[in-house]
């Protein structure tokens, strides 16, 4: 049986140093485009008869409403990295002056369909970040959001960003998990920060995370209607996930999460 898993963010465009050689005229060097989820899609592709789908938060923005549900049809995992919610509030077209005299603007609210999609059967994960949540300054804004409940935890109203340089002490809550069974979470490498958030009453808080003498959700779960929401609040790739991505048991805590 395939499983279709269409990953959104966690893309990067990289413009390089700039140069300043004259009073009018100035450059830059380089530029490159990295999906910095890259070790994450590598992992979730050797679930066996997987079907992957990578792509930047910026084709998000530019899907038309068909193009959204077309993509919903196909997947039944759908995992959002640093995916700031005006992604999939505003589209291109909110600012095409040219149709503003055709009548009222409005577009199918894709909070919604996404709210439905899981309802119907979907599996939707959320990975952290500093836009994902509530993120950076509020800047992530799902607590805002109509799929706001939906998610297993509850955002802040503010930045809810909890970084270090160091390690961060985890416990495992449900070692019997399909999720975590067999996972030896004592080896986990160094985290370096995580979106601070509460777990819902229905949840199930399958693992935890240590900041400053307080237990937060890090790795949470929840059924929607007949589908499933999970969250892992740290990064699943760099910058909080730099350590992460070789830990040796990488491959195989990703697989049973979505397999």
């Amino acid at each position: 049986m395939t499983i279709n898993i269409w990953h959104v963010g966690n893309w990067c465009i990289h413009t390089g140093n700039e140069y300043i050689e004259s009073p009018f005229l100035s450059a830059k060097k380089n530029v490159e485009v990295l999906n910095y989820g890259q070790p994450f899609v590598d992992a979730i592709r050797r679930i066996p008869s997987a079907e992957v789908i990578s792509q930047p938060s910026w084709e998000l923005y530019n899907s038309s409403p068909e193009q959204f549900e077309q993509r919903l049809a196909w997947a039944d995992v759908i995992v959002f990295g640093d995916v700031e919610t005006k992604c999939l509030m505003l589209h291109p077209d909110f600012f095409n002056r040219a149709k503003w005299d055709d009548g009222y603007v409005t577009f199918p609210d894709r909070f919604n369909i996404l709210r439905r999609w899981v309802e119907d059967g979907g599996h939707f994960h959320m990975h952290g970040g500093w836009y994902s949540f509530s993120g950076q300054q509020g800047k992530g804004g799902w607590g805002r959001s109509l799929f706001a409940d939906v998610l297993p935890v509850e955002c802040l109203e503010t930045d809810d960003l909890l970084e270090s340089t160091e390690a961060f002490a985890t416990r495992v809550n449900l070692p019997e998990h399909p999720m975590v069974q067999g996972i030896d979470f004592s080896t986990l490498p160094p985290l370096l920060g995580f979106n601070e958030s509460r777990p819902r009453a229905d949840c199930e808080a399958i693992v935890d995370i240590e900041f400053a003498g307080k237990w937060y959700p890090l790795l949470a779960a929840r059924k929607f209607g007949r589908g499933k929401v999970t969250a892992w609040t740290t990064g699943a790739s760099p910058h909080w996930g730099i350590n992460f991505v070789r830990w040796p048991l990488y491959d195989q805590f990703w697989q049973q999460v979505f397999d």
